[in-house]
């Protein structure tokens, strides 16, 4: 859709410099289903309302210091005030915080909110979403945590806390669907768009930074490209809440800001992008391309695709807590990774993560703001050595958040939900505290085990790629096995950075150049226009 026909979300703030930098926060949330437009004071909003309103421009909602004067706005369409950005989402913290980070912090639910109203009153085609159950169901969680890294706005209203409630979604058009799976939401949202073909030039499995930057600069090549992608866009890196040193974002982004930016920038180079495809085996075929089988995720349907070129990008997974009682509460107290539209829900609440990395570090933070206590547990005695130093200086100006070094959990308790922890520290002692949340965000494993020995490893289990690889005639960042490539997490020897699995994306372009000169024959749609 082109931005002149998309619905409008008026910001009204006589500073422009503030105006400008919230505008653009609030464009990169909704940057394809909804106009940013800024004006300055009351007047101007009176003016653009009857402006909009002349040229039939639907307005959705109006974010500004003053309410419009009465009958200035269009019916149905939600004032919401900047002045009280501190108050815009009840119970959180009131501490000053970044102004780049005010915005994002405490508008986006209040707004989420009203877009699901507004998108449902007036009929907008928009994929928006109403998520009703426990907040403790591993599934209702489940459910949340897809809707948010995928992009689409929708409102969470938790109900009675019983972790075997269904989960019931009810879609922006009315329909309504009670349990369902990932594969099954993501297809009546259309976020999964009618595969166009059964042979691709280059299929990239796994939808991080590494994966879509391949597709990316393969597509600019001239190739054709599919995605297969087993949950939402951007890996672990989409659920960071802050990414501060990747170059050209002086204030730096969110995690799913860049992973929708990436998918955004994939479409228009006319990539196809498939998500909730777990991708299960990789094949030689007779004619020396690769066939890609995949599961839907949630079902037992398959199917595959043909490529010429298979680039693998799957990153990594979180390491799992041994400890006792984990696995009982998994998804419904106990999670791994953090979902970020959870935060609003811990207020009052005390919060534990493990993990003594960046990723570790941003959640604390963001929790932090919410929760009644955050503590971090790190086995290691000396948190900067795996932080950054910005992070870690940070962490220790923030009252509402502890570090605990040497410790680690030793059995999660309670009932039906997450009650307390045992923790124990270096020295063998033991203590118990109340937990309501527990988020492990550890080191990471490989995800290879889907490739079922096809691909040779190193000890730890990354592809090998390169002369340790397919052998001195190795293209970079071949594998084992020519033709199939491997970037970003995955990859053995790789830096575990954002920066770096984009620029190994960006990099694998050329060896598949290069194979595509060697094996013209297999690439049967050479020079595919990209859309650029």
């Amino acid at each position: 859709m082109a931005d002149a026909a998309l619905p409008v979300i008026v910001l009204s703030d006589p500073d422009p410099l503030r105006r400008h930098e919230t505008a653009e926060l609030v464009q990169s949330w909704y940057r394809t289903s909804f106009r940013v437009l800024q004006v300055g004071g009351p007047a101007e909003v009176v003016r653009a309302l009857r402006s909009l309103a002349d040229r039939k421009v639907p307005v959705a909602a109006v974010l500004a210091d003053e309410a419009p004067e009465p009958g200035a706005a269009p019916p149905g369409v939600r004032w919401l005030p900047l002045a009280g950005r501190a108050d815009a989402v009840p119970g959180a913290r009131t501490e000053p915080v970044r102004t780049d980070e005010a915005p994002a912090e405490r508008l986006r639910g209040a707004l989420d909110d009203s877009l699901c109203t507004w998108n449902a009153d007036f009929h907008g085609d928009l994929p928006t979403a109403e998520v009703r159950g426990s907040r403790f169901s591993p599934a209702a969680y489940a459910v949340r945590d897809f809707l948010g890294r995928s992009g689409v706005i929708f409102r969470w209203v938790p109900e009675e806390d019983v972790r075997e409630a269904p989960v019931t979604v009810r879609l922006g058009d009315g329909t309504e669907m009670v349990d369902p799976s990932i594969s099954e939401l993501a297809e009546r949202l259309g976020l999964i768009r009618p595969a166009e073909r059964d042979h691709y030039d280059v299929a990239v499995i796994g939808g991080g930074p590494g994966g879509l930057s391949a597709a990316v600069y393969a597509a600019a090549e001239g190739m054709s490209v599919v995605v297969i992608e087993d949950d939402a866009p951007g890996g672990q890196a989409g659920s960071t809440s802050r990414i501060e040193n990747y170059l050209g974002f002086p204030v730096g982004l969110t995690g799913n800001d860049l992973a929708q930016r990436a998918l955004q920038q994939a479409r228009r180079a006319r990539v196809e992008w498939q998500p909730t495809r777990v991708a299960s085996r990789v094949t030689r075929t007779d004619t020396g391309e690769h066939a890609v089988e995949f599961v839907k995720a949630g079902t037992d349907e398959t199917a595959s695709v043909t490529a010429a070129a298979v680039v693998v990008a799957t990153g990594v997974e979180w390491n799992r807590l041994t400890a006792p009682g984990v696995d009982r509460f998994l998804n419904s107290g106990v999670y791994y990774g953090s979902c970020l539209s959870d935060a609003p829900s811990t207020v009052g609440e005390d919060v534990f993560m493990v993990g003594a990395g960046n990723s570790a570090g941003q959640a604390a933070l963001y929790f932090a703001r919410y929760a009644r206590s955050v503590t971090l547990l790190v086995r290691g005695t000396d948190l900067g050595a795996s932080m950054s130093s910005y992070l870690v200086q940070r962490i220790e100006r923030t009252p509402a958040l502890r570090v605990l070094l040497g410790t680690e959990v030793a059995e999660c308790l309670g009932g039906s939900t997450l009650t307390g922890l045992r923790l124990k520290d270096r020295d063998g002692g033991e203590r118990t505290v109340p937990a309501d949340c527990l988020y492990v965000l550890i080191g990471g494993r490989p995800s290879t085990e889907w490739l079922g020995g096809t691909l040779q490893l190193d000890g730890r289990g990354y592809v090998l790629t390169g002369s340790g690889g397919a052998g001195p005639d190795a293209l970079p960042m071949e594998t084992s096995r020519p033709g199939v490539f491997a970037v970003g997490d995955v990859r053995s020897g790789s830096v575990k950075r954002v920066g770096a699995a984009v620029g190994e994306g960006a990099a694998v372009a050329q060896s598949l150049v290069e194979y595509r000169r060697r094996h013209p024959e297999r690439f049967r749609d050479a020079r595919t226009s990209c859309g650029f």
